[in-house]
C-alpha cells in the first residue's frame, strides 16, 4: 500500500469543502438548502477523486 502525502488529503477535503459552500449558498437563493447541500457535496467529492487522478 502506498502512503498518500497529507497534501492530497487537504487538496480534497477543499474540494469537497468549497463545492459544498457553493450549494448551501445556491440552495439559500434557491429555497431548497439540504438538496443543494448534497449536490454540492457529491460534487465535491467526484471533482477532489477526479483532481487526484489527474496529480498523479
Amino acid at each position: 500500500m502506498k502512503k498518500s502525502k497529507q497534501s492530497n488529503y487537504w487538496s480534497m477535503g477543499i474540494a469537497i469543502v468549497l463545492c459544498t459552500s457553493v450549494g448551501i449558498i445556491l440552495g439559500a437563493l434557491l429555497q431548497n438548502v439540504v438538496l443543494w447541500l448534497f449536490i454540492g457535496a457529491g460534487v465535491g467529492v467526484v471533482l477532489g477523486a477526479v483532481l487526484q487522478i489527474i496529480k498523479r
